[in-house]
């Protein structure tokens, strides 16, 4: 009888470790689907279609 039971409750607890993954991690990848939030940029610093070339002396 044990060698039935022991394989059993062993498959049980392996299968509840593996569902509780999979939930876990699933509700991981869920949450960090968003887009991270845009920090402005400084106005002083060089923007898009203005070239810098810097100091040349």
């Amino acid at each position: 009888m044990t060698r039935f039971v022991v394989p059993a409750v062993a498959s049980i607890v392996v299968g509840l470790l593996l569902g509780a993954a999979g939930v876990f991690g699933v509700t991981l990848m869920v949450q960090q689907d968003t887009k991270p939030p845009l920090v402005a940029g400084d106005p002083a610093s060089s923007v898009l279609n203005r070239v810098e070339y810097g100091d040349r002396g």
